[in-house]
């Protein structure tokens, strides 16, 4: 307002000054005085005031001109960070992970090591523009394996399995055959892909000069993981109680804990006894583990080690296909450092729900292709990703980037199912049946009976064993990425 207030100013007093000079004229110039009032006064100074007036015209159109030009050269000057439109971008990414799964009750891990994937990626992102400052994302991805890796099957860390509890003739508990096995394999061989779509508030919100987009999506990602040339040792101890006279296990120096392996001898007659270390009136142990000759008056003639072995699986031992899907809100940032490059960074949090299904062809006594699945619902998984990437202009419409990406799933409490080989166990029961049937020996008999209950309930249960909140789950992945992306 104090412009235009100036302006006016400015012009009302040219035009007072240029009358004031005429009225100065005709008052001093006394012998024409009509004359020069008519001719030269009047019209003079309507031209001179005309003259300004155009002139001011002028200036100001000029003016506008040059704003005019300026602002067209803003809007048609090729932008790269201009969000308009469709941005559509391709990648390579190299990427290292781990995957692992750990469960309760069975005190079983499993985990991959420096898994390597090499993934190309595929994205593409379209801006409304700034009268609908919204946008949607769309991505995809494809990974193989690169080189190979280590698995682990760990079932010694966790204290092990319960094989079998034994007790004595009246009942009473003489201690529990528990396995202990380790194997380690090369995984090769693996896959993956993934995709997303997401919706976003384009530059919602600001901090200084650093722009944010939240975002509400899905993201679906599946990876199979594939074991090659398995070695491993298993190894079945027994865990004695008082009523049992032999030693197993032995305390040794600063704590550590030595058991001998699970040996289980039998007489003729059908007796059988678990031996150890004979212990003497002093507490010492022997050096060597008892041998019976005669188990109640009968000649021993067998013995068996239980589960206690080495073993080689040159084929393939584990299969593993893991799934994680499910919505998440996300939070980019972008900083435009200038016209042609720009910081872009984000974070999302997603609550994935997580599948995994396992085929181990080496087990017998369970069912194939699908040996064993986990399952977990909505809201018991997490996913946590972070991505930054450096962008810079190449051509008006291309850029090159370079960035980073970290993943982290998990899962707390994953129901977990097996599911048994039905031929086998069927031919189990038959055997128990018919040795059931020859027997004469109570406790015998009690005992083939215990068994065949026992596979009578997976019968039951539809060859399906399930136990919930078994499996803790987790997959974590870092990856540095090069690319393009283009505008259209």
């Amino acid at each position: 307002m104090r412009k235009i207030y100036g302006s006016l100013f400015v012009v009302m007093t040219a035009m007072v000054v240029s009358d004031m000079a005429g009225a100065a004229g005709t008052y001093y110039n006394t012998n024409n005085v009509y004359q020069r009032y008519n001719n030269t006064g009047y019209n003079t100074n309507a031209t001179r005031n005309y003259a300004r007036y155009g002139q001011q015209n002028t200036t100001t159109t000029i003016n506008r001109m040059r704003t005019t030009k300026t602002m067209s050269k803003v809007s048609t000057n090729n932008n790269p960070n201009k969000k308009q439109g469709w941005i559509a971008g391709i990648g390579l990414s190299h990427e290292n992970a781990s995957w692992n799964f750990d469960m309760a009750d069975a005190k079983s891990k499993l985990r991959y090591d420096a898994v390597n994937w090499n993934v190309i990626d595929g994205n593409a992102t379209y801006y409304f523009g700034n009268e609908t400052p919204m946008q949607v994302k769309l991505g995809a991805r494809y990974g193989k394996q690169f080189g190979d890796a280590s698995m682990i099957d760990d079932d010694i860390s966790g204290g092990g399995y319960l094989v079998s509890e034994w007790t004595n003739e009246a009942g009473d508990a003489i201690g529990y055959q528990t396995g202990h096995a380790i194997s380690v394999g090369t995984s090769r061989g693996g896959s993956q892909y993934g995709f997303n779509a997401a919706f976003g508030l384009t530059d919602y919100f600001t901090y200084g000069k650093v722009k944010m987009t939240p975002s509400i999506g899905y993201r679906y990602l599946k990876y199979k993981l594939t074991t090659e040339k398995n070695y491993g040792v298993a190894l079945d101890v027994f865990d004695t109680t008082n009523l049992h006279p032999y030693e197993t296990c032995m305390s040794m120096y600063m704590g550590e804990l030595q058991c001998d392996p699970f040996l289980l001898f039998y007489a003729e007659n059908g007796d059988i006894t678990i031996t150890g270390r004979v212990v003497d009136s002093e507490g010492n142990v022997s050096e060597v583990i008892q041998v019976p000759s005669f188990i109640n008056g009968s000649p021993v003639n067998g013995v068996s080690a239980g589960g206690t072995y080495y073993y080689k699986q040159p084929g393939t031992s584990h299969e593993y296909t893991t799934t994680w899907a499910g919505p998440y809100l996300g939070l980019d940032m972008e900083y435009n450092i200038d016209k042609n490059n720009a910081i872009v960074g984000g974070v999302e949090i997603g609550l994935p729900v997580y599948t995994a299904e396992g085929n181990q062809p080496y087990r017998f006594d369970w069912a194939h292709p699908k040996s064993v699945e986990d399952k977990a619902s909505f809201g018991d998984a997490v996913h946590i990703g972070l991505n930054g990437m450096w962008k810079t202009a190449i051509t008006d419409t291309t850029m090159f980037t370079l960035g980073f990406s970290y993943d982290y799933y998990k899962v707390s409490k994953a129901t977990a199912r097996t599911y048994l080989n039905s031929g086998y166990y069927t031919e189990r029961y038959n055997a128990y049946q018919a040795a059931y049937e020859a027997a004469t020996d109570e406790s015998v008999k009690a005992y083939l009976l215990s068994e065949m209950n026992e596979i009578d309930s997976y019968r039951n249960a539809g060859w399906v064993l399930e136990s919930k909140n078994e499996v803790k789950s987790m997959y974590k992945s870092m990856g540095i990425r090069i690319g393009l992306e283009m505008k259209f």
